[in-house]
């Protein structure tokens, strides 16, 4: 939908040099472009998800334009292709789709290649007014467009395109192209070089072994800017980069001669804080972002100064500088804000103004806020009975002594150690030779067996419950199985368990016999104690495909371990996480395990790398995913405590746990399964494809043709097809951050085949796929041709729930047998707003319904109650029969 006021009114725009701050009246803001309208700056931005909007610097809104389809809007260009003297957008989505919008909203032009492609790319050359498009993503092709859109050329390439950039890089007056492209999702480029933009040929470049880049290499590249930063009347490039958590800006010219460098102490490191940044022309300074420390640097990265401490002041996405005004500006926040905050660059010591919290942000934490002192003063009803099991958190975090003194269920805090054991290993390396001596490069192996124990010891001792990380895919024996048995021993009621991540690989001779001899001798020796659990974290789709392959069916699936056995996500890089959660949940509801975990982890929040900005201040996303796993039966929680949190912080999550406002979830209670997805015969290429998410170089054609599709590293951010199953039976619209999808049907559970007894008891439709293809009375169907059949079953479903919900995610428990709880989630994991709900009461009506929190009375008009969840934030209501 297109918002307009004529442009005119823009000429009554006065020129300022110190805006007031102001936020817009949209979403996330991703992206932000100055330009020049009607001869004054104004703002281009772009949201998270597929709306451009065009602003005055004074915060007012011209217009706004929606794009085609929901997907991660990369980037946006501001540049006159129209001639009239006004730049106009152009904006590369991962719909698959080029976009020009004109300075007055209108749409020029879309350009689509025919065929399934995320761009994230695009660079205009301007040559004697000759206007080129360039545009790029996954599919290893550089494409040229025409100032109408049409297609002028294509060049097969290397690589999945990371930047091009246009400028003149190589002579004062000729421009050219950057083009970087990459094969892994954080490091290794797979090309960097320069192109002539008229023959399309290579001028220059260099190679990945290029040792005068060397720092380069070793860096995760966040942000990359245009700017002739030594004067010489050529354009260069200016890298701001991760250096394992160290702030590092790099400034790079057409020889790849490196002429500014920065990095910043080790006492400034923060974890996955994302860097941003911009140069300053007036000033001929660079502005660097960090996490909470914004770094003032001249042209050759020396430090003028900084503002900020670690992990302090709220992480921007996006920078840019108006030089008719002399201000730079910071615009939105990574964890979902509409904020646009201004710095006047004429002022001395610029860099010290702080700035408020504004606009979504600032309401998603007051909505927090509420939530926290309405769940501190709730009591249990008659009607709800305290659960006899125990909330388990393993994290260090400090619980305020308010959500303690709630009486409405039980929470357990465990701590996490992470020992690594310098036993010998010959015993191991005689059963499945040399791989057995592999360790993980991030620790150090130092612990002995004895000082492991006696750690386990001293905490039976003090009565400190505690688990133990015992291995990982790079390395699965960060304790051997005999130290384990006699942790067990001598620990009986504090040893809460131990933990795994990331072993994925079933070809691995070390991962086999963990799960072939390590987990019978665990098994006996955990239930001696019936406390300790074994936690398994993984990510990608492990627990939706890849625990269908034999090697992890057999564990999980076989119900030999069911009592001790806690699935949980791994989700550092993850595009998936709706399947992981849909798989947990059919695990837990099908009866394999008794319980799974949530993991609320501060890694920048998954997806590709470079493109997913770390740094959350609020605990808004954190908290949701949360109760979204806890209100389908997540009872465990493996959590790192996050550094950049403001605020409440997950005492939230602890106080919705131990007033019981979040009941404990028992799967026979869940009364929001709509229908079932049951897999057999696992597509291995379709998960070794998506496991390997490090490898960006996997592009096919027909990626979209699959059940579970585009879900390889090189698709995040890219529209999901209409014949996904994700699409179809979860409401998820693209693969970047949809751990808290929106259910419009219910929710619809992944598990084995061999449930499909269960699921007919009862009497739940189901459908059968392997991951790629589905299957009808065992006959293979194409994707695009079964979706036909996952619709009619996921509709069937919904029409047979007693209770079913739009507009957020939600889950329908059962308090007794004349009560039912619903929980109400905003879903917007980065993206939070508020939003419109509808309850419909399908099966039976009920007598009376409150919004348990703030006492609110809702009343049914024609079987639907309409509420609203605020952003940020959820609701719980309360159904009576």
């Amino acid at each position: 939908m297109i918002y307009k006021i004529p442009l005119i009114l823009l000429l009554l725009v006065t020129l300022v040099t110190n805006s007031q701050n102001f936020s817009t009246d949209g979403h996330m803001i991703r992206n932000a472009e100055i330009a020049t309208v009607s001869g004054n700056s104004v703002f281009y931005f772009s949201e998270l998800s597929g709306s451009i909007s065009l602003y005055s610097l004074e915060g007012k809104k011209i217009w706004e334009y929606q794009t085609q389809t929901p997907a991660v809007i990369f980037e946006i260009k501001a540049v006159d292709i129209t001639n009239d003297q006004n730049d106009d957008v152009l904006v590369a989505s991962g719909d698959g789709t080029i976009y020009a919008l004109s300075s007055s909203g209108q749409l020029l032009w879309a350009f689509n290649p025919g065929h399934k492609v995320r761009f994230s790319e695009i660079a205009v050359v301007n040559n004697n007014n000759q206007i080129q498009v360039f545009a790029g993503g996954n599919d290893y092709k550089l494409y040229e467009l025409d100032d109408q859109g049409q297609l002028v050329s294509t060049t097969t390439i290397k690589g999945v395109v990371r930047k091009i950039e246009a400028g003149n890089f190589l002579e004062a007056n000729k421009p050219c192209l950057f083009l970087l492209t990459y094969n892994h999702d954080k490091y290794r480029w797979e090309f960097m070089g320069f192109l002539d933009a008229e023959t399309k040929q290579v001028i220059k470049q260099t190679s990945f072994k290029n040792d005068k880049l060397k720092e380069v290499k070793q860096s995760m590249i966040t942000d990359i800017k245009v700017a002739d930063l030594d004067g010489d009347n050529k354009d260069d490039l200016l890298l701001f980069n991760d250096l394992n958590f160290l702030a590092q800006c790099i400034g790079i010219n057409g020889n790849f001669d490196i002429i500014t460098n920065f990095k910043a102490s080790n006492k400034e490191k923060q974890r996955y804080a994302h860097s941003k940044g911009v140069f300053l022309a007036n000033r001929k300074e660079i502005v660097l972002q960090h996490g909470g420390i914004l770094f003032v640097l001249d042209n050759k990265g020396n430090l003028i100064a900084r503002n900020g401490t670690r992990y302090g002041s709220p992480v921007h996405n996006d920078f840019v500088f108006d030089q008719r005004s002399n201000q730079l500006v910071a615009t939105g926040e990574v964890d979902g804000g509409n904020g646009v905050y201004f710095y006047n660059t004429l002022k001395d010591k610029w860099w010290q103004q702080n700035h408020p919290l504004q606009g979504r942000m600032l309401e998603v934490a007051q909505n927090l806020t509420t939530l926290y002192q309405q769940t501190l003063n709730f009591t249990l009803p008659d009607y709800q009975k305290k659960s006899n099991r125990d909330w388990v958190m393993i994290t260090s975090k400090k619980v305020n002594p308010k959500v303690k003194n709630l009486k409405g269920g039980t929470l357990k805090f465990v701590v996490q150690k992470s020992p690594k054991e310098n036993t010998d290993r010959s015993s191991l390396v005689k059963i499945i030779g040399k791989s057995a001596l592999k360790r993980d490069k991030r620790g150090n192996y130092n612990d002995s067996r004895e000082d492991i124990v006696k750690t386990a010891i001293e905490y039976e001792k003090k009565g400190q419950a505690f688990t133990f990380w015992a291995g990982h895919g790079n390395d699965p024996f960060y304790l051997q199985i005999e130290t384990m048995e006699k942790v067990l021993e001598v620990a009986p009621t504090t040893c809460y368990g131990f933990i795994y991540a990331e072993m994925d690989n079933t070809e691995d001779p070390r991962v086999v016999h963990l799960v072939n001899e390590y987990m019978p001798r665990l098994a006996k020796a955990i239930r001696k104690n019936n406390k300790a659990k074994v936690y398994f974290r993984y990510k990608n789709m492990f627990w939706a495909a890849t625990s269908h392959l034999p090697l992890w069916k057999n564990l999980f699936f076989s119900g030999k371990y069911k009592d001790f056995l806690i699935p949980a996500s791994e989700d550092t890089s993850n595009r998936v996480q709706d399947l992981n959660l849909a798989g947990r949940i059919g695990m837990h509801s099908g009866g394999y395990v008794d319980d799974f975990a949530m993991r609320l982890v501060d890694d920048n929040p998954t997806s590709w790398r470079p493109l997913s900005p770390g740094g959350q201040n609020s605990i808004s996303p954190y908290l949701r995913q949360g109760v979204a796993m806890a209100s389908y039966g997540a009872r465990y929680g493996i959590i790192l405590d996050n550094s950049f949190t403001k605020g409440e912080g997950l005492d939230i999550l602890f106080a919705l746990m131990k007033s019981g406002v979040l009941p404990v979830v028992e799967r026979e209670n869940i009364q929001s399964i709509s229908s079932w997805h049951l897999i057999k015969d696992v597509d291995e290429d379709l998960i070794h494809s998506v496991d390997n998410h490090h490898n960006l170089m996997q592009y096919k054609s027909d990626d979209d043709n699959a059940v579970f599709s585009v879900a390889q590293m090189h698709w995040a951010g890219a529209s999901v097809p209409e014949n996904d199953f994700s699409n179809i039976g979860l409401g998820v619209k693209y693969r970047w951050l949809n751990y808290i999808p929106e259910l419009p049907n219910g929710m619809v559970p992944i598990a084995p085949v061999e449930s499909k007894s269960f699921v007919e008891s009862q009497k739940l439709p189901y459908f059968i796929s392997n991951g790629k293809v589905g299957f009808d009375n065992g006959n293979k169907i194409n994707a695009k041709t079964f979706s036909k059949t996952i619709e009619n079953n996921v509709e069937e479903g919904k029409k047979k729930l007693p209770i079913l919900v739009n507009g957020a995610f939600w889950s329908a428990i059962e308090i007794d047998q004349n009560h039912t709880r619903i929980v109400l989630v905003d879903q917007g994991y980065l993206d939070p707003q508020d939003r419109a709900v509808r309850i419909r009461f399908q099966t039976k009506q009920p007598v009376a319904v409150q919004d348990i929190l703030s006492k609110e009375t809702l009343k049914p008009i024609d079987k639907i109650i309409a509420l609203t969840v605020p952003a940020g934030s959820m609701r719980f209501v309360d159904v009576t029969y």
